[in-house]
């Protein structure tokens, strides 16, 4: 019975992100010329308590045609797991201008501070594994459109035989306004997970983001995630 009810709520919830991946979706076609950029994340994870983790996150974007940095941002996630789930609840500092002609720091430039809610969970099909993760943000100081959600279905692929990598993965990631209940973003992700020591591990991979409310509406991103883990 319990098991039964388990796969159950499994496959609701695998149907619930492939139909929100698939839905035929304005944002899917990115307008104007893309930009190409580079995205760059340090992820820097301990323990605090038996299955509760802290993680401390730096971003930094950089733009081949826009004044850079185009983000930066300070994050800070408390993650506890209960059952197959990992739960966080997170907190994120924007510092970047909203226009090219601004400068950090000036008395016009808006700070963005966004809480985060979202959990995740990943299943093992043999050595492979699909990863499904629901995230809500609410925006503090937004004035409009300060709720949004995110649904991400990855897969990934072990790399036998490789002590220099451990998996090859390709994920889809949808986004949502609530206020104007709009899907209005579309991010797919494909790259490696390369191990660098015992506790580091590099994330390469390639992007493209299209977006139906922001400039530029296409991005073609190089992505390098570096992720440390201390147990």
């Amino acid at each position: 019975m319990g098991g039964s009810l388990r796969g159950s709520c499994r496959h609701s919830l695998l149907r619930l992100a492939l139909a929100a991946l698939v839905a035929p979706l304005p944002a899917w076609g990115g307008t104007g010329e893309p930009d190409t950029q580079l995205w760059t994340e340090l992820d820097v994870t301990g323990p605090l308590a038996t299955n509760t983790t802290i993680t401390g996150i730096a971003k930094a974007r950089f733009s081949e045609t826009l004044a850079n940095p185009t983000l930066t941002a300070l994050e800070a996630d408390l993650n506890h797991k209960v059952g197959e789930w990992w739960l966080s609840i997170g907190y994120r500092h924007d510092a970047t201008p909203e226009r090219p002609e601004e400068e950090i720091g000036g008395r016009d430039v808006k700070i963005t501070q966004t809480l985060k809610l979202f959990g995740s969970r990943a299943w093992r099909f043999g050595r492979n594994t699909v990863a499904l993760r629901l995230r809500l943000d609410d925006v503090l100081n937004a004035s409009s459109n300060p709720y949004r959600a995110r649904v991400r279905l990855e897969y990934r692929w072990a790399t036998e035989g490789l002590d220099w990598m451990s998996y090859l993965f390709a994920n889809d990631e949808v986004f949502y306004e609530f206020q104007d209940q709009q899907w209005y973003r579309n991010r797919v992700r494909a790259g490696a997970n390369l191990v660098l020591t015992g506790r580091t591990d590099l994330q390469v991979f390639y992007q493209r983001q299209d977006s139906n409310n922001s400039t530029p509406g296409a991005i073609n991103a190089l992505g390098l995630t570096i992720d440390v883990t201390f147990k």
